[in-house]
């Protein structure tokens, strides 16, 4: 006799209970968020951990105008510093031209290297390099309070800051100076010192180029041990200075954080497919496919059948040609018809200078050049100056064989 399980063993009491008490340590558990969390991007619009609004505001109250461009242009005034702070939308190779023109022409530039200014980088022959431990500009400054001294920024997890670093793959425009630098080990395990932010003159104008978009962002601003926002304000000082005019107009470009102004998926989608390369590659197989589909389709009005006439055989009419000849008797017509099919085919042989004469002169000739074929060549005079029997007709087609096969085999 089987003996029932106590109910707290049982699957169906034991499961359900499991799952429901997973569920609700999954709900109400308290997720621990980081200092870094919100809005990715670098942009003076967003007072996130990981924006910029701070550096926006540190510049403006230190007199500098600000603006925040919010469509896809760059001004070509030479009294204004561009900034592009690692742009979320990537820079076209036209912009970044544009970006380049507007230095050369006087102007200034700050950039924030990212992904997004592939093109820019290029044209200034500069990569990423390694990253490293960034070196403090002013570590003994007097506005660094103890309890500054004592803490980290959980930004490094309590580590020195890490920033990446700028390589030259060319020789630089000019005289480079340096913002901001990065010690790092080499291979060797040596201690190198890097630039991460520096500015150089490029043609008329300056630029500083950042590697690393963290120096700008507000939670590591906020730090006052690495000095991320003094090596800020000497870069935006080199930019304002050494022009015909100071440039005291600060730009951000806001577009390429994908804040104002944006095109509607039609108006992206036919820059898509006219402005790149596998776009315009898609366009063509879309109009080939419509093309096709237009070969294929059902037309409404359906075509008309060819209308074809039977021919009768070739052969066929040469028999109904012999009985008509035969029934009229036209041995005549028939000769001459034979006696130029021999012409035709026999004429490349060494007859050929007789084709300038007509039918009987010809056969006249063929008797005098060759006497064994003159009964045949007689025949066929014959048949074409009178009437013949049909029986003297009928060894009319041996003979002109003959003269063929004399004539060929000469």
């Amino acid at each position: 006799m089987t003996t029932a399980q106590p109910w707290w063993v049982r699957p169906a009491v034991v499961l359900p209970i499991v799952a429901g008490l997973a569920f609700a340590a999954a709900l109400f558990s308290p997720v621990a968020s980081g200092p870094r969390s919100g809005d990715p991007r670098l942009s003076t619009l967003s007072s996130a951990p990981l924006g910029a609004r701070l550096f926006h505001d540190l510049a403006q109250r230190l007199g500098w105008r600000t603006e925040r461009r919010l469509i896809a242009t760059f001004d070509a005034d030479p009294g204004s510093i561009q900034a592009v702070l690692a742009p979320l939308i990537p820079l076209r190779s036209t912009e970044a031209h544009l970006l380049l023109d507007h230095v050369r022409a006087g102007g200034a530039a700050l950039v924030v290297a990212s992904n997004g200014t592939a093109a820019l980088l290029d044209s200034l022959h500069l990569v990423i390099g390694p990253g490293g431990t960034a070196l403090g500009v002013e570590p003994d400054s007097a506005t660094c309070t103890d309890k500054d001294r004592d803490r980290r920024i959980s930004l490094w997890f309590g580590a020195p800051p890490q920033m990446l670093t700028l390589d030259w793959v060319a020789p630089p425009p000019g005289e480079l100076r340096s913002f901001l630098t990065v010690e790092r080990l080499d291979k060797d395990g040596k201690r190198l010192n890097e630039p991460s932010m520096i500015g150089f003159e490029y043609g008329a104008g300056r630029m500083v180029i950042a590697a690393d978009p963290d120096v700008l962002r507000n939670d590591a601003m906020r730090d006052c041990l690495p000095g991320f926002d003094v090596s800020a304000m000497r870069a935006l000082e080199f930019l304002r200075d050494g022009g015909a005019r100071p440039r005291d107009l600060l730009v951000f470009d806001e577009f390429h954080q994908a804040n104002g102004a944006h095109p509607g998926s039609i108006r992206a989608a036919i820059h898509f497919l006219g402005n790149s390369p596998s776009g315009r590659l898609l366009a063509q197989l879309a109009l080939a496919g419509v093309v096709l589909l237009i070969a294929l389709a059902p037309r409404t009005v359906p075509p008309r059948d060819e209308t074809r006439v039977e021919r009768r055989s070739p052969l066929e009419q040469v028999d109904a040609l012999s009985r008509a000849y035969a029934q009229v008797k036209a041995t005549r017509t028939a000769a001459q018809r034979l006696v130029r099919g021999l012409r035709r085919r026999v004429e490349r042989a060494p007859t050929r200078e007789l084709r300038a004469l007509d039918d009987d002169a010809w056969l006249a000739q063929l008797a005098v050049k060759s006497p064994q074929l003159r009964d045949d060549v007689a025949l066929a005079r014959r048949s074409l100056a009178e009437t013949l029997s049909p029986k003297v007709f009928a060894t009319l087609g041996p003979a002109l064989h003959q003269i063929e096969v004399t004539l060929t085999r000469t």
